[in-house]
């Protein structure tokens, strides 16, 4: 009778052991960099999902439910989730609320006053020191499975790294004069710092900013002054403001890329690596498309 309680219990230690932790995150993206570092021993549910817009979001109670049971929730932060702050007091979540992006030095941009860009995560090397942030939280929520999360954030670091090599071996081939993208909002100004690239968009690093009539004219002056061929709609925005300025400066609308949130599965961008590369194919073709019509 001895030796069945034994392994009774043992077999019950053994299934909570194997429980894993619980995780939420506030969007897509930062999902698959938790998901690469923790594995099956994490369970990853996301607020905001694929395709879907963080800057204009709104929290449902199924939301506020997922977070009073999570053991961790992981943001991005820099203002990205204005609605995160609400969303946890209302849960009364009381455990670790992680911002990835505390050790990032934020671009900072004037929209009327200087505001900092949350879009970190363009930059690969920026993506890293997330990485670094949620093996250490989650090696901290979880210290029996410290080498587990140690060895995939190590292994997904080197491919990270060798990702961000070869974005820069890429754009090194083209002259800076060619190096002009347009996009729908301005999403991609790490990527820009990172990697040498100038982008202009008629809406700011919010999706729910207006342009105003200048600034459209002024981004048409722009296209047409700097021979760009290519405009680029993002997954997450209307398609209206770029259909506009294609059809004023005679420019092309380019194949849709992913700013603020990943593909579905089915998609070109189901993963971050997937995403970066997706974007720097098509922002290569168009800086080529470019320079062969000058």
């Amino acid at each position: 009778m001895t030796r069945v309680f034994l392994f009774l219990f043992l077999t019950i230690a053994g299934v909570l052991q194997a429980k894993p932790l619980s995780v939420v995150v506030s969007f897509s993206i930062l999902k698959d960099l938790v998901q690469q570092v923790g594995q099956d021993k994490v369970q990853v549910e996301t607020i905001v999902a694929p395709d879907g817009d963080s800057h204009a979001y709104e929290p449902t109670p199924f939301d506020v439910k997922r977070i009073a049971q999570a053991n961790i929730v992981f943001i991005n932060g820099l203002g990205f989730e204005g609605w995160i702050e609400r969303l946890v007091q209302a849960s009364g979540f009381k455990g670790p609320l992680i911002t990835v992006s505390k050790k990032i030095h934020p671009r900072s941009v004037f929209e009327g006053r200087l505001v900092e860009d949350p879009h970190a995560w363009h930059s690969v090397q920026n993506a890293i020191v997330y990485v670094y942030a949620i093996k250490e939280a989650l090696i901290e929520a979880d210290p029996d499975n410290q080498a587990f999360y140690e060895k995939n954030a190590n292994a997904y670091i080197t491919r990270l790294m060798a990702l961000d090599e070869s974005i820069r071996r890429s754009f090194a081939l083209l002259p800076p004069e060619h190096r002009k993208i347009i996009t729908a909002h301005d999403a991609f100004g790490y990527y820009g710092n990172n990697y040498g690239i100038e982008f202009l968009s008629p809406v700011g690093t919010n999706t729910e900013s207006e342009p105003c009539a200048k600034d459209i004219a002024g981004l048409i002056d722009s296209i047409k002054r700097l021979k760009v061929k290519t405009i680029f709609m993002e997954n997450i925005t209307n398609p209206k403001l770029i259909e506009q300025l294609a059809h004023e400066t005679g420019a092309k609308v380019g194949d849709v890329i992913y700013s603020d949130a990943l593909s579905e599965q089915t998609g070109p961008a189901p993963t971050y690596e997937a995403m970066i590369r997706h974007n720097t194919d098509l922002f290569l073709k168009a800086m080529q498309e470019m320079g062969n019509q000058c």
